[in-house]
């Protein structure tokens, strides 16, 4: 059952993965977006001096960097986007005498507004497998606003807040209300020896909402650093921009029963681009914490821009 559910996945993303048949200009060398057009006039750095004042009536576009900023496993995004996402996540569930494993797919349309404000809408399916017997399984929805507080050619920096509809099939009963914020920094334009070098960092808070049962948490934090390095260029066939990159995970519960408790995983992991409006991202989740909730969960992300 698990190895249909798996494949049904990979039929998801091979569908999506088909060519547009859309005008689209050549990717940046930023790896993520199409280069301004030759006659356009050149982007005003957006920063938190000119917050109310630049990006929001000009039609999105990003800068064309030469690290990318990109988005990928674990840390929050950094920039806006007009794009297609799917996630499939498959974890080897430990310390749970109910599951064995568990098997997420995320279905994700994204939509930048102007050069301020993007949305986004998350349709979410799960399934819990026992270790025998038949499992359960249900679907969940969220939405999410992400603001753009800096832009330039070397830094980039955003706000989210984000709602996340209990899953009532699995038996979830909280509605969560999150709030993060994410960076990323070009790390070549301060120490150009790194070659392609990109550091990520990102903050959350996360609130739970509703019914939920004695001494369960209702505030957590998350939080992550990411290094990625960019080794081809765009217009490298298959492999455009591939991208070795590596994620410190963490979350800490700030109330509840087990209140400090904090888990910690890496991700190692790699995206590159296959078709010039299309990515594809693999990676694995490694806990190093102690008595960890899971062995490993592997994630596979495919991007369609538009």
């Amino acid at each position: 059952m698990m190895r249909a559910r798996v494949s049904l996945s990979l039929a998801i993303l091979a569908l999506a993965a088909a060519p547009s048949t859309a005008d689209e200009p050549p990717l940046s060398g930023g790896g993520e977006v199409a280069d301004l057009p030759s006659d356009a006039r050149p982007l005003t750095d957006l920063t938190l001096g000119n917050l109310f004042s630049e990006g929001w009536s000009d039609p999105w576009q990003r800068e064309s960097r030469e690290t990318p900023s990109m988005a990928l496993l674990r840390v929050l995004t950094s920039h806006l986007a007009k794009r297609f996402r799917v996630d499939y996540v498959g974890t080897d569930v430990a310390n749970n005498p109910k599951f064995d494993a568990t098997e997420l797919t995320n279905v994700i349309m994204a939509y930048a507004l102007n050069r301020r404000l993007m949305v986004e809408i998350t349709g979410t399916y799960q399934w819990n497998l026992p270790p025998s017997g038949i499992g359960v399984n249900g679907a969940a929805g969220a939405l999410l606003a992400r603001f753009q507080l800096v832009d330039t050619a070397t830094q980039s920096y955003t706000f989210q807040t984000k709602l996340v509809t209990p899953n009532k099939s699995l038996g979830q009963t909280q509605t969560s209300l999150q709030y993060g914020l994410a960076g990323w920094q070009d790390m070549h334009a301060l120490l150009p020896a790194l070659g392609r070098f990109g550091l990520y960092g990102s903050f959350q808070y996360e609130s739970l909402l509703g019914p939920r049962k004695a001494g369960a948490a209702t505030n957590d934090v998350s939080y992550d650093i990411s290094l990625a390095e960019t080794w081809t260029s765009p217009a490298t066939p298959v492999f455009g921009n591939f991208t070795t990159f590596l994620e410190a995970y963490a979350t800490t519960l700030l109330d509840g029963a087990t209140a400090g408790k904090t888990t910690v995983s890496l991700t190692p992991g790699v995206r590159f681009w296959f078709l010039p409006q299309s990515s594809l991202t693999v990676g694995v989740d490694v806990p190093v914490s102690h008595a960890p909730t899971f062995h490993k969960a592997a994630r596979v992300t495919f991007i369609q821009n538009f």
